[in-house]
This record gives C-alpha cells, structure tokens and sequence, in this order.
C-alpha cells in the first residue's frame, strides 16, 4: 500500500537517546556503586548474589531507549495518529485526532537539555487506551497538540507572548508558596514524600556504614535523634513539595480547555478538554474543615490514575473556590460544601465516626487477644474490622439529590472525609434501587470515568431517582449512532 506524504511513519527523534541516558544516570551510577559494594563487600547480604537482580536492571536502563528508537514509529494521518511498536510482534495504536480528550506533556531536566518531550494522549483512563510518544521535538509537539486540538505552546512561543502582550487563555489560579506548603501539610505529602527520601538516605548510609560512624561522631540521646529524623522529614518534604509543584497554575484555553502546569526542574503540563469533563469533585477532611478551605478536582473520562480524579487546584478557601467554579465551568457553585458554615458540625460528625472506627476495630482486638490468639493475629482482627466498618460507614453517611433544573447529580458522603461530587446527569449510564418489603432502601448511580464506577447512597428520594431514570432512558448515546472509519494500516 503507498501511504501519502503526511502519513509516512517517522522515527523519534535521534537526540532521544542522550537525553534518556542523561535522565537515566542517576539511576545507573547508584546501581552500579549499590553493585560493587555488593561485590567488595561480602559482608553486606547478600553480597555478589545481588547481581542477580541489579544486572538485569542495568540492561533495561541501557537497552530500552535503543530499543523504543529502533522499533517505534509515529505517523500523523488527517484523521489520526498511529503509534507501532514492537519488533517480534508488531503493535499499532491508532488515535482519532478528535477522541483525544487529555494530553500530557512532560519535560524533565535531562529532556529540556535536548529540546525534547515526552507526550501522552488518551481517550479514556485504562492504560492501554494511552498512546505515549516518548520523545517529540518542538516542532512534533506543535504538530500533534494542534491537530488534537490541544495546542500547549513552546517555551519560545511563550517567550515571545510575554514580550508581546499577555500569555494565551485565561489565568485562573496560580499558586502562593503559603497555599502549597499548606496543602503539602494538609495531605500529609510532606510525610510521605520526606519519609520516602529520609529511608533512601538512611539506607545508602547503612550501605557504606556510614550510619554507625555519624552515631559515634554526634553521640546524641535516641529522643534527641528521633526528634531531628522527624524534623528532617517534614522539612525534606515540604522542599520537594514545592520543587515539584512549583509554578502551579490553571488556565482556561481558547478551544475550552481547562491547562495545568506545573514543575520546577520536572514540568508538567496536562491539557484537558471540556468534552471529556464530566463533573467536579469537592473534598475536605477534619483539618481542611476546621480552616474553611476545599479541595477541586476534575472528574473526567480518563480519571482512573491520579487517585480516580485530576488534580485542579490545592487546598483554598471556599469562597476562592466558589469563584473559580463559576469562571472556570460556569458551574452553579451553591454546593452544601462551600455555602455552609465553617463545618463544626462536619468537625463533630467525622470525630465521632473516627472513634467508633477505632473503638470497634480495639474492641475486635480485644475480644480476639481474650480468646489467647497470637498478637499479630489480633492485630489483624482490629484491621480487618476498621477495613469492613470503614466502607459500610461510608454508605451509611451517603446522600443522592439530583437537581432537575440544572441538570445535575449530586453525591454527597458526610464522613471523616467530606466529598462532593457534581456529576452531569448525561454521564449517568444505569440509576436503580434495591427495595425491602416494596420500599426504595438504597439507590445506586453508574457512570464512568476512567472505569466503571457505582455510588451507592443511603439518603435519596425516589422520585427524583425515578426522573433521573426516565432521563436516561430517553438519552441515545453518541457512540450508538456514531461510527468512525477505521484507520489506514500502515504496515
């Protein structure tokens, strides 16, 4: 088959290969001297046996950027985007421009040496539904986001609009220092991004023994050293918190798409588009509560990574919040979460199911260490319980309401965490209720975003239920009517 100009595959670009190698060199000097302490050191378990594990590592580090250069290609027809991969078995994805929903393009400090990024564009959420381009010049990076409607701009574009006139779209929030280091204590992402840093310090220590030797150098009481740990840790953290979130911003782009970038020496940036824009989710737990701030956060077709959502915006104040709802999606923003109080009752309801979680999961262990079970056993029984109370909790303290005159579903579950979602009744797929003895007891709500998801609710009325059922049914989905011709094979 003789394919056209335009739809000729192409390579990646051949710079790919220092610019990964570069990004790569961290990691291939730590195993490499992880190796040979290894190998000097027989002390160390489990000495030279743990090449077994670090060579076929090397290998991968070495060989996979030849490997993807070598048998990837990258063709831009008019209507989409092939992707073929593979050398034994040959894997060809294909991407209509106009079913891509989200594009994310990534720029680490190694590829920013090489005027490279690496872009991602997805449809839906499962995995094999992504197409990954793992190297794209400025030029393929122009060509694809415009063709798919997500035109991102390059580093000289954006030169060139700030000595011009203002940068494109419309800026919606971008970041404070204050509001970042906040939201990094609000999450407990300093304890998690810190921790993850400290252990790998501590580790490395040990590796050389280095650990007994700075022990013998500051001969310190444990209390002090657990202290310092600790405030290593939250301040290691909050660093990489604001290295890596650094420059947050959200835009509202020409085309209607809503931009999020952020990074400091790693930048990211994500276009979503409003197309695959399915409702928004509002969130607070006990702290967030107490302070009056909300988290928002986008619900969208391909919401299975990133803790099922898309991160918008960092912990703010409700009003802040209420305003960027109405510029941002022109969304009604009178929500329970931003038009109440200050949460006191939130505070006390999400207190009291803290307790009985925990008095009910020292309870089951109690009654199994009275039984004479082994300690981890009853360690297992308070866990489990915590684990089954914690979801049937959840249901009990649901809420359905579904809004006939805008259009809207709302899930509502008044928890230890509070969450709101305000979910388009056009993404709702199935609505029904499970009945006892004729009576609607609990009411379940399908749609998707990113997978399959339900929401049960405990509190519902069945007659708005019963509307939002004969909505649906009234609904013909564009994907029954609609057909796409298949794309040209390339091979």
């Amino acid at each position: 088959m003789t394919v056209p100009s335009d739809e000729v595959p192409r390579r990646l670009p051949l710079r790919y290969l220092p610019a990964s190698y570069l990004e790569s060199s961290p990691k291939l000097v730590g195993t490499f001297i992880a190796g040979a302490v290894y190998l000097f050191g027989p002390a160390v378990w489990p000495g030279a046996w743990a090449w077994l594990a670090l060579g076929p590592l090397i290998a991968v580090l070495v060989c996979e950027p030849v490997w993807r250069w070598t048998f990837t290609r990258v063709a831009l027809t008019p209507e989409h985007l092939v992707v073929t991969t593979g050398a034994f078995t040959r894997r060809q994805q294909s991407l209509a421009w106009a079913d891509i929903g989200t594009v994310d393009s990534r720029q680490s400090w190694a590829f920013a040496r090489w005027d490279l990024r690496v872009l991602t564009l997805s449809q839906a959420g499962d995995e094999r539904t992504k197409v990954h381009l793992w190297a794209v010049d400025e030029d393929l990076h122009r060509e694809v986001t415009a063709r798919a409607g997500h035109a991102l701009g390059t580093a000289e574009a954006e030169v060139t609009a700030e000595q011009t006139g203002p940068a494109p779209g419309i800026l919606l929030y971008r970041v404070r220092l204050t509001h970042l280091l906040l939201a990094s204590v609000v999450y407990g992402q300093f304890a998690l991004i810190g921790g993850g840093a400290a252990l790998g310090v501590s580790e490395t220590l040990g590796m050389f023994g280095a650990d007994a030797a700075l022990t013998r150098w500051l001969p310190l009481p444990p209390a002090v050293w657990a202290v310092a740990i600790a405030v290593g840790i939250v301040a290691l953290g909050l660093v990489l918190t604001v290295v890596r979130y650094a420059s947050f911003e959200v835009r509202r782009m020409p085309g209607d798409r809503i931009v999020i970038s952020y990074g400091l020496f790693s930048t990211h940036t994500r276009s979503v588009s409003r197309a695959t824009t399915i409702g928004v989710v509002l969130q607070r737990n006990l702290v967030e509560t107490l302070l009056g701030r909300v988290r928002l956060s986008l619900l969208t077709t391909d919401s299975a990574a990133q803790l099922g959502t898309n991160l918008l915006l960092p912990s703010l104040p409700r009003r802040v919040v209420e305003r960027l709802l109405h510029e941002a999606f022109d969304e009604d923003p009178s929500t329970r979460l931003l038009t109440g109080d200050r949460g006191a009752r939130a505070i006390g309801t999400g207190v009291v199911l803290l307790a009985g979680l925990i008095a009910a999961a020292v309870l089951a262990g109690w009654v199994a260490a009275w039984l004479g079970w082994p300690p981890l056993l009853v360690l297992a029984t308070g866990a489990i319980v915590f684990a089954i109370a914690w979801p049937v909790t959840v249901v009990l303290c649901s809420r359905l309401r579904v809004d006939a005159g805008s259009n809207r579903v709302v899930l509502l579950v008044s928890h230890v965490v509070q969450r709101q979602t305000v979910l388009s009744a056009a993404a709702v797929h199935i609505v029904g209720t499970s009945r006892l003895a004729g009576h609607p007891l609990v009411a379940d709500v399908c749609f998707y975003a990113g997978m399959p998801r339900t929401f049960r609710a405990l509190r519902f009325r069945p007659a708005e239920v019963d509307a939002l059922s004969a909505r649906i049914a009234e609904t013909v989905p564009l994907a029954r009517t609609h057909r796409r011709a298949p794309a040209p094979s390339l091979t």
